[in-house]
């Protein structure tokens, strides 16, 4: 393939993704769906915009419901020959409703991972990832994995994803990212 750089760090790309997620001691699993921009904004550092729509499966006749939308900072070097380290921090916001009642909150959001180029077409990334939102009763949540990309075209490409969080809930993401 000819064109830009592989990977997803300093490039200019939206993406939409789904996930389904196996909540961990549920009786129900969940749905995610999934939209990001990202968008550089200098070498080495990109703005990451994120919303994301959850919904679970039918639980004592009422579902879960939630909304995140996040804003975040990368940065990124590329003195290495080995790959792309980054670190991120950011905010969002995130409402969630089940069976009437309704809560939201701030959230902090911290991160790291390394972009790896396995081929000229993809990459490899294994990340670590912390949200905290102040106003939840459950309000910390660490999730790791890893994360593919693959440009079969200069501007289209298949993304996958696994990742598990604290709670050992699993999810499983696949999407498609196209750069602009």
């Amino acid at each position: 393939m000819s064109g830009p750089a592989p990977g997803l760090l300093g490039q200019a790309y939206a993406g939409l993704t789904y996930s389904q997620v196996n909540l961990d001691a549920s009786p129900v699993n969940a749905d995610r769906y999934g939209f990001e921009y990202n968008e550089p904004i200098k070498p080495g550092f990109d703005a990451l915009f994120n919303y994301d729509w959850t919904q679970s499966g039918a639980f004592a006749g009422s579902r879960t419901r939630e909304h995140e939308l996040a804003a975040t900072l990368r940065a990124f070097s590329t003195n290495q020959s080995w790959g792309l380290p980054y670190v991120e921090g950011g905010i969002g916001y995130d409402w969630v409703r089940f069976a009437g009642a309704r809560d939201s909150s701030f959230v902090w959001i911290a991160g790291a991972g390394v972009e790896f180029q396995a081929t000229a077409e993809l990459t490899v990334t294994p990340f670590v990832r912390y949200e905290r939102a102040h106003g939840f009763a459950d309000n910390n949540d660490f999730n790791y994995g890893v994360k593919a990309n693959y440009w079969f075209s200069p501007k289209c490409a298949f993304t996958a994803a696994i990742s598990r969080n604290d709670r050992q809930d699993t999810a499983g993401k696949v999407g498609i990212n196209i750069r602009y």
